[in-house]
């Protein structure tokens, strides 16, 4: 595998596949242009196998169809690029290529669901920031402070966080002194969302004062995984703010 085939790869991999059917087609759809733009195939005829075809794909081809989509089936999938218009098919149905409405994709970010959980004595602050800042780059971020009044909260909780692409934990001194925090940390553990803790006004997860936290828990908001904030001023939280605009692709 060549080394930008994997740089490539190792960079899409951190990115989870949307929950909605048109989100993924269309991630999909940026990657393969993506993916061309950065020579990694071409843009004609770089999917094969379209339509039960014998073609084979290009070696980049097969291994990030493999690596990335390895539980899609790929004829599925060509189908779906094509009925959104981000595929089209030769006259004689001997090749398909990228279209500019999927090379129009590469100026925009993936539309991923976020969960912002936080604890209100501590981050509601940087709630509001990290909120407002996603909203500006296209993200569609939730923090549970417009939840409306009554029914089954915790219920609706739990069921945004199973809709959700994203997981951010905003982790202050005194954070994981709440019950509904942790709730909230093993309910994104159990649907396997991808989590981002974030460490601010003095965090730190000290295995003694925690010892009696979920060991799953424990390792989910490990430094090796966290955004730290390690200067307490608008430019520390300036600086930790552009790195998880990052993790989403966004280079504002």
């Amino acid at each position: 595998m060549s080394d930008e085939l994997e740089k490539f790869l190792e960079e899409r991999l951190k990115i989870p596949i949307p929950s909605g059917d048109a989100a993924w087609v269309m991630l999909l759809a940026k990657e393969l242009a993506l993916g061309a733009h950065r020579g990694l195939w071409r843009p004609i005829n770089f999917a094969g196998f379209f339509m039960g075809g014998a073609r084979p794909l290009s070696n980049n081809g097969n291994t990030y169809f493999e690596r990335r989509w390895r539980k899609a089936d790929l004829d599925h999938l060509l189908e779906l690029l094509l009925s959104h218009g981000y595929l089209v098919e030769s006259d004689d149905q001997t090749f398909v290529q990228l279209t500019a409405k999927a090379f129009d994709l590469l100026d925009e970010s993936e539309p991923y669901n976020i969960f912002i959980s936080y604890r209100r004595l501590d981050s509601s602050a940087l709630a509001l920031l990290v909120l407002a800042r996603l909203k500006n780059h296209s993200l569609v971020p939730f923090v549970d402070m417009a939840l409306e009044a009554g029914g089954n909260w915790h219920a609706d909780l739990k069921e945004r966080i199973k809709d959700c692409d994203y997981f951010i934990i905003l982790l202050g001194k005194d954070t994981l002194s709440s019950s509904m925090t942790i709730k909230e940390i093993q309910w994104a553990l159990q649907y396997d969302r991808t989590i981002i803790p974030v460490w601010h006004s003095g965090f730190e997860l000290n295995a003694d004062e925690w010892a009696d936290e979920d060991e799953a828990v424990k390792d989910a908001i490990q430094q090796t995984n966290a955004i730290r904030v390690t200067d307490e001023s608008a430019s520390g939280y300036n600086t930790a703010i552009v790195e998880l605009l990052n993790r989403f692709g966004v280079t504002p």
